[in-house]
């Protein structure tokens, strides 16, 4: 719910309220037959199940084996529930506009899980089940910013402000098995940016921000600008969720450039660079097994251990577009993009043949080539290519890279006024699969020849 109050021309107070929800529940089971294999030796493409992380202790809690791996079967459920309420008061003057505002949130996320079904020559070291837990733990958040853009030529702003957050938030919610404490994290975010047109159709655009993330959807429902010079500074997530899962109270720091012209002849070209970093302190659920006289002690008990995440992204691309007449334009994308993570458990130490920490990187390149016809009636037609390499390092086993080509073409009909659209297309017509490391951002694309139909109306 919200509310927007002009006290006078400039002069405005919005008011957003909200109460925000959801649910997830899954079963990881482990079938009889998975777990055969996983044990053995002769088989070499192992099926992937649910593996937990078995820490040998001695009675002083001090790791003296190199920790292992056991499949056990999970389910688990989680809701969240979180109320929010945010003002945001802008005063815009005639080379000045500045922005404050102020944002609370408070709820609960109840997390239950089920660990059981141990591998058959396991299950005496287990209590039954291995796991089960039910817990509710808080999430609260306060949030104050202030941002200034200031205007002291024409073809110039310049823009500079801060935010503070302090989040208290679940240990361990998703990770399980999970706990039943908390955490917080605090930070002071600078923001910085520029938008300069020195001449003509030239345009500059450069920004640098700190920012802290959330930990479900709640930063995603917010009066706070979520961009400075048009670059982003709001992510669920920068480090990808389908190799490290959700993460909770990520802290980002990202930088841009953008050059961009625009010339008589009807061309348009752009490059932009941008760094993304992103840091995560979180605990992840283990098990520890109680090691004497060189043996295990049941039971092996539910635990957990620090896991850091440190993350970086470098992006570069160039974009080309180009009028030809009324009807015709093509255009050209080139980007590629670094990836580079690194996982740290600091409890953990090395042992020869384990190591805790590792550091895996991807490049990926990616071209794009496009054509688009337009009929004064309102028909029009699009044939693009897209293109893509990849290279992979720092993975045991070693994931090799892959290189695709993919055609896909449209054909629609664009209603009077930009209202909206019908469009048909046929994608992947080449009928090509591919095997991309997700470490890099890339567009889901299909991986068989696909026919697709669109309706788009705008209001």
């Amino acid at each position: 719910v919200g509310y927007h109050h002009e006290w006078a021309p400039g002069v405005d107070t919005l008011l957003l309220a909200g109460r925000l929800a959801d649910e997830i529940s899954f079963s990881d089971l482990n079938r009889p037959a998975d777990l055969d294999a996983i044990y053995d030796p002769t088989v070499t493409n192992k099926p992937v199940v649910s593996q937990f992380l078995i820490v040998p202790r001695d009675a002083t809690g001090t790791v003296v084996l190199p920790p292992f791996l056991l499949p056990l079967d999970l389910h688990y459920h989680s809701t969240f529930t979180t109320y929010t309420g945010e003002i945001n008061q802008i005063w815009k003057m005639d080379c000045n506009t500045l922005i404050a505002g102020a944002r609370f949130q408070s709820g609960e996320f109840h997390t239950s899980d089920q660990l059981d079904n141990p591998p058959g020559f396991a299950v005496n070291f287990f209590g039954d089940p291995p796991a089960a837990q039910d817990f509710s733990t808080d999430l609260e958040r306060q949030s104050v910013y202030l941002y200034d853009t200031w205007r002291p030529m024409q073809g110039l702003a310049i823009t500079g402000g801060f935010s503070y957050d302090h989040l208290s938030y679940p240990a361990n919610h998703r990770n399980p098995p999970i706990l039943d404490t908390g955490k917080s994290r605090s930070r002071i975010s600078p923001k910085a940016g520029v938008i300069w047109n020195p001449v003509g159709k030239l345009t500059i655009r450069g920004a640098y921000t700190r920012s802290l993330g959330g930990v479900s959807f709640d930063e995603s429902v917010q009066l706070e600008p979520n961009q400075v010079a048009g670059f982003n500074q709001v992510f669920r997530s920068i480090i990808s969720e389908s190799v490290v899962g959700s993460v909770a109270a990520p802290t980002y720091e990202n930088a841009g450039l953008l050059i961009e012209d625009k010339f008589g002849t009807g061309t348009y070209v752009a490059v932009q660079a941008t760094l993304l970093r992103s840091d995560v302190e979180r605990q992840i659920g283990t098990f520890d097994a109680l090691i004497a006289r060189g043996a295990i002690v049941p039971p092996i008990v539910a635990s957990a251990t620090p896991e850091n995440l440190h993350y970086e992204e470098q992006n570069l691309a160039f974009t080309f577009n180009q009028l030809l007449g009324d009807r015709w334009s093509v255009g050209a994308k080139y980007q590629v993009s670094f990836s580079d993570l690194e996982t740290v458990l600091p409890a953990i130490p090395r042992f020869p043949g384990f190591l805790p920490d590792t550091r895996q990187k991807a490049t990926l390149h990616q071209a794009q080539l496009f054509a688009v016809y337009n009929h004064p009636s309102g028909f029009f037609g699009r044939l693009e290519g897209y293109w893509a390499r990849q290279s992979n390092i720092g993975y045991a086993p070693d994931i090799p890279g892959d290189e695709i080509f993919q055609l896909n073409a449209y054909a629609g009909y664009r209603f009077r006024r930009n209202f909206g659209d019908v469009t048909v297309g046929l994608l992947d017509i080449n009928d090509q699969d591919y095997k991309l490391n997700p470490l890099n951002y890339y567009n889901e694309l299909p991986r068989e020849r696909t026919f697709v139909a669109r309706v788009r109306l705008n209001f």
